[in-house]
């Protein structure tokens, strides 16, 4: 009996990032995934984005499909959600792998990251991209996704939702990857991290940037494979 693997897409995306992976890695798992609430078509949440509203979607897909313990790949944003929900749902975690998670949220590399939300400046200077988002989120919605994720980014800058502690308690093994290029979520920042997690691995990815399509696949499920089979 194959074992369950949970996707976790990244901030803007959708369960859709993972179309290509999934389907390498279904001979080898029970392969899930879904969108994240106000992501790919789902409802907007009343009050707006945030970890605890992407743990509950975690809990609620897990209990609907009836899953009792997963293993967790969560790329950027789901790296970071899988950690958290691993805090709140210790015995519903095997292992997780993150890949190109960004820990630090610190007001410039937020400031940084958050200009680069602006709907008009993306339509004038990555027309390609937006009409990407249009596409996943919806003609009505893909503004208020780039706002959502302001906002959420923005209240990370000033308040941890995952401290030292919380790392130190995580009990099942992970995995963090980071592109040894990711200049958004950082080498340094990954490994402090790394330190913190009392069972875990560092996996730097040679080459490699932030965006998932940049990562090599065929590495990803190589990786994955031995890793979640182990």
């Amino acid at each position: 009996m194959k074992t369950p693997l949970l996707l976790l897409h990244g901030a803007l995306g959708s369960k859709a990032q993972f179309d290509a992976l999934a389907t390498a890695l279904e001979p080898n798992f029970n392969i899930h995934r879904f969108n994240f609430s106000g992501h790919g078509g789902e409802p907007m949440p009343l009050t707006g984005y945030s970890f605890d509203t992407f743990t509950k979607d975690i809990l609620n897909y897990l209990t609907k499909n009836n899953i009792s313990k997963t293993n967790i790949l969560g790329y950027s944003m789901g790296g970071y959600a899988a950690l958290h929900f691993a805090t709140k749902y210790p015995e519903k975690v095997d292992k997780i792998l993150t890949l190109n998670t960004k820990f630090n949220w610190d007001p410039l590399s937020t400031a940084k990251e958050t200009a680069m939300l602006n709907a008009e400046k993306m339509i004038e200077k990555v027309p390609g991209f937006a009409n990407q988002l249009m596409m996943q989120h919806g003609l009505n919605f893909w503004k208020q996704v780039l706002s959502n994720t302001e906002d959420m980014m923005n209240s990370l800058s000033k308040g941890i939702t995952l401290g030292d502690d919380d790392y130190k308690s995580i009990s099942c093994k992970v995995t963090l990857g980071v592109g040894d290029k990711d200049l958004t979520a950082g080498l340094d920042d990954n490994i402090r991290v790394y330190k913190l997690i009392p069972n875990c691995s560092l996996w730097v990815i040679p080459d490699t940037g932030h965006p998932l399509d940049k990562i090599n696949p065929d590495e990803i499920i190589a990786y994955s494979t031995r890793f979640f089979k182990d």
